[in-house]
C-alpha cells in the first residue's frame, strides 16, 4: 500500500468519525450508514470505468452523456417495444460499450485529442438522449429492477444495499485487473510513454479500445442503477457524473497526465469523497457548497499529485531535485564572495 492510499485511509477514518461524532443522522445505525452509499455508488461505477482511460493518459468527458443515453435507451425498448427489463438493460449495456468503441475510434483513426473529441461526442449523446426520451421519458418500472438502485438484501438485522453489493465485486475486479493482470501493466505503459509502448510491442489501439469500451460500459451501467434509484429514464440525469468522478479518480492518486496511480486508491477515494458529500448535506450544507468542495479537491489533488510525482515539472521538479539532493559532508553553504 503506498502513502497515498495510507492517508486516503486516515482521511476515511477522520471524516467517518467526525461525521458520526458531529452530526445527527450520519451513523445512527450501520443498516443506515449502509444504506447511505446508494446516494453516490454510481459515482464509484463511473469512476471504475474512467480510471482506465486516465491511466492510458487520457479523458472521457462523454461518462454523463453515455449514462444518460444508454439508460434512456434501455428504457424506451421496455416502455414502446415490451421487451423484457433486463433484457433492455443488457442492450444498455451494450450501447454503453459501443459509445466508448466510437470515441476511440475518433481518438485513434482521426487523431483527435481525447479531450476534444468526447467533449465533441458529449454533446452527440446529449442531443441523442434528448431525441430518444421524448416528451415524457419513461418510468415507473418494475419493483425488480427499481430494487437495483434503492432495495437491500436483509441478513438479520443488517440490511445491505444492492447498489454496494454491485460496486464491491466490481471493486475487486477493477483492482485485480489493472494491479494484477498485463493487461493493467499496457495500461499504465502506454500511460507513461506509448511511443515506448508501441516499440516494446504494445498494440496502443487496443489498449485504447479496450480502455474506452469498459468506461462506457460502466457509464451504461451507471446510468442504469440511476433509473432503477428514480424508477425513471431522463436525458440529463448522467450530467452531475463529470466533475465528481474525475475528483474521485484523481484523488485516488491516478496521475491526469497517466502512468501512475492505483485502483484501490479510487476505490477508498469513492468511499471518502461520497461519505463527505453526504456528510455535508446531512449537516445542511447546500449541494452548491458541496460541488464547490468537489472541484476545491479536484484542484487541490492534482495539484499536490504533481508536485511530487516523479513527472513533475516547474516548480515541483526543482523541489523534488533539492529534496533528494545528497548533503555533502563538511561543505558549508554559506556563500563567501571574495574581497
Amino acid at each position: 500500500m503506498s502513502a497515498w492510499e495510507r492517508s486516503l485511509l486516515i482521511l476515511l477514518v477522520i471524516v467517518t468519525t467526525g461525521f458520526g461524532l458531529g452530526v445527527p443522522g450520519f451513523f445512527d445505525d450501520i443498516s443506515g450508514f449502509l444504506s447511505m452509499t446508494s446516494n453516490f455508488l454510481p459515482f464509484g461505477i463511473v469512476a471504475l470505468g474512467l480510471s482506465l482511460v486516465i491511466f492510458t493518459g487520457g479523458i472521457d468527458l462523454s461518462v454523463g452523456a453515455t449514462a444518460s443515453l444508454a439508460a434512456v435507451m434501455a428504457a424506451q425498448l421496455w416502455a414502446t417495444m415490451g421487451l423484457n427489463i433486463w433484457v433492455a438493460s443488457l442492450i444498455g449495456l451494450a450501447v454503453g460499450g459501443v459509445l466508448g468503441g466510437i470515441n476511440a475510434a475518433v481518438i485513434v483513426f482521426l487523431r483527435i485529442e481525447p479531450l476534444i473529441a468526447t467533449l465533441a461526442t458529449s454533446f452527440i449523446y446529449t442531443s441523442a438522449a434528448v431525441a430518444v426520451a421524448g416528451d415524457a421519458p419513461p418510468s415507473g418500472f418494475p419493483d425488480a429492477f427499481n430494487s437495483l438502485g434503492s432495495g437491500a438484501l436483509s441478513l438479520g438485522h443488517l440490511q445491505f444495499p444492492f447498489q454496494l453489493l454491485l460496486f464491491l465485486p466490481l471493486a475487486v475486479l477493477f483492482w485485480l485487473l489493472v494491479g494484477r493482470s498485463a493487461f493493467g501493466r499496457k495500461l499504465v505503459t502506454v500511460g507513461y510513454n506509448s511511443e515506448a509502448a508501441r516499440y516494446s510491442g504494445i498494440r496502443v489501439p487496443r489498449v485504447l479500445a479496450a480502455a474506452y469500451v469498459i468506461s462506457g460500459m460502466m457509464a451504461a451501467l451507471a446510468g442504469l442503477v440511476l433509473s432503477a434509484y428514480y424508477s425513471a429514464a431522463r436525458a440529463d440525469m448522467g450530467d452531475v457524473l463529470l466533475l465528481t468522478t474525475i475528483a474521485m479518480v484523481v484523488l485516488g492518486g491516478v496521475s491526469i497526465f497517466g502512468g501512475e496511480g492505483s485502483m484501490g486508491g479510487v476505490i477508498v477515494a469513492v468511499l471518502l469523497l461520497g461519505l463527505l458529500r453526504q456528510g455535508m448535506l446531512i449537516a445542511g450544507f447546500s449541494d452548491m457548497v458541496t460541488s464547490m468542495l468537489t472541484g476545491a479537491i479536484l484542484i487541490g489533488s492534482i495539484a499536490v499529485r504533481n508536485l511530487f510525482s516523479t513527472r513533475a515539472s516547474g516548480f515541483g521538479r526543482r523541489l523534488l531535485a533539492f529534496v533528494r539532493r545528497p548533503a555533502v559532508a563538511g561543505t558549508d553553504i554559506t556563500r563567501h564572495d571574495a574581497p
